[in-house]
């Protein structure tokens, strides 16, 4: 097994009844084989945006792991993305959400419900089979906008589940699921 990506990875798709309006996934590496620090990737029905500092580890995320994520992406096709190289601002408390800024997007993940450990053996991330180990936080609310203007729709949130399409990804882990080593 060869470890790739260690660090958190919030997400938040939005739903305006039952169609898709926009998803952002947002990464905090703190170690990878391509280097570390933040990225955001942004997917509305019109086109892929990827901001970060550092483009070559922010595309990587996008095309490697985002464009694979159909569940976050869910309704938005992945498409040639637009590369802007901006800082990305990540502020994350666990006990209240996330607020990051990065180039002229803005996302809002709030109001945790629950929190679980959890662990995918068999993760399908495009054909490919990785581990993915994380601890997973349904979020009650969440918003993403763009030039100061917030996006249409909202996240699916089930408070019994519970379950939401915004929720944060900590202490993510991903890991090829080739030649295991114990």
């Amino acid at each position: 097994m060869t470890l790739l990506v260690l660090g958190a990875n919030p997400c938040i798709t939005l739903y305006d009844g039952d169609r898709t309006t926009a998803f952002a996934s947002v990464w905090r590496v703190d170690w990878s084989t391509h280097g570390s620090g933040h990225a955001l990737v942004l997917g509305t029905r019109e086109r892929i945006r990827i901001i970060g500092p550092d483009l070559e580890l922010a595309a990587w995320l996008g095309t490697e792991f985002n464009r694979h994520l159909t569940a976050v992406r869910s309704g938005i096709e992945w498409r040639e993305p637009e590369l802007t190289a901006a800082p990305v601002e990540f502020r994350l408390d666990l006990e209240r959400g996330l607020d990051v800024v990065g180039d002229d997007v803005s996302v809002t993940i709030a109001g945790p419900i629950d929190r679980f450990l959890t662990r995918n053996d068999e993760y399908d991330l495009g054909g490919t089979p990785m581990i993915l180990s994380t601890v997973w936080i349904p979020c009650a609310e969440g918003s993403i906008a763009v030039g100061g203007g917030r996006l249409p729709g909202a996240p699916r949130v089930d408070p019994d589940g519970p379950s939401s399409t915004a929720f944060i990804a900590e202490a993510e882990v991903w890991c090829t699921a080739d030649h295991p080593r114990h």
